[in-house]
């Protein structure tokens, strides 16, 4: 399969960029067409496991093949704790890198789509877990990059039930997380959700190498109608941990839901459009 090389377009912050956060300062440019087309979120149709439509939150398929193509080389290892769909792993394998990415739940969607896209024969590992471990998984390896999207604004509304009705089904079809799984999303972004994601990433970059990257991928969330700031936050949190900032790009959301697109005219606050991209060196 002939992948794309993703363009990143230099230049000031877009105009409809929603954000305020300090690490805007050191823009790097935005993931765009050299036309001027942005990217589209459902690509990943083209290859992926069809069943991957269940899963409620999928990383941006440019996201992680922008890191991938600017921040490895052939062969390197590429790692995602929390890889949702497996599109880390999928991006790496496509591109001629190994991959290890781990997640609790979902694993056949992840497995189904890993395993269709490795024309190269890389080498790859799908862990079934909780990232709260992972540091045990991956003792014996040596990463260029960390990729990840993290999980956030969690509740255990948004769970599905363990009981089906009669034909089968899930009694709370539309909320597709498993509540008798520890999901890192059902702890919001209280203070133990902050502690255990530092410690994930922690253990993340234990095994990243000198001079390499963590690029992580946040869409800032709206609270209360007011834009809440999760890029700002995980970044100061990889910094604590003893990373350095190199630069923000972004990628909008393309195509919009009707919901974006009619966020401002019902509440009159615009809406973040965009995926907030941060990258820091070890």
């Amino acid at each position: 399969m002939d992948i794309e090389t993703v363009n990143l377009r230099k230049g000031k912050l877009p105009a409809d960029y929603v954000g305020g956060a300090k690490y805007e300062k050191k823009f790097l440019g935005e993931l765009i067409r050299k036309d001027g087309s942005y990217y589209s979120r459902l690509e990943r149709r083209e290859y992926y496991s069809p069943t991957e439509k269940i899963h409620p939150a999928k990383t941006p398929v440019h996201v992680a093949r922008w890191a991938i193509q600017r921040y490895t080389e052939p062969n390197d290892w590429v790692l995602d704790p929390t890889i949702g769909t497996g599109t880390t792993a999928v991006e790496a394998l496509l591109l001629g890198r190994n991959a290890v990415g781990m997640e609790i739940e979902y694993i056949d969607v992840i497995r189904e789509s890993v395993k269709a896209n490795n024309p190269l024969k890389k080498k790859y590992r799908i862990l079934d877990g909780d990232a709260r471990q992972i540091g045990k998984y991956i003792s014996d390896l040596s990463f260029a990059l960390v990729v990840n999207n993290p999980p956030y604004s969690g509740d255990v509304r948004q769970t599905r039930f363990a009981e089906k009705d009669r034909k089968g089904k899930w009694l709370n079809y539309m909320s597709q997380y498993d509540g008798r799984l520890p999901n890192l999303a059902f702890l919001g972004e209280n203070e133990e959700y902050w502690s255990t994601m530092g410690s994930i990433y922690r253990q993340c970059i234990d095994r990243l190498k000198k001079g390499g990257r963590f690029v992580i991928g946040i869409k800032d969330m709206m609270r209360n109608r007011r834009p809440f700031l999760l890029p700002e936050r995980f970044g100061d949190l990889l910094t604590a941990i003893g990373m350095t900032y190199e630069g923000m790009a972004v990628l909008k959301h393309h195509p919009t839901t009707l919901h974006l697109n009619t966020y401002e005219k019902k509440f009159g606050v615009r809406p973040p459009l965009y995926q907030a991209i941060l990258v820091f060196r070890r």
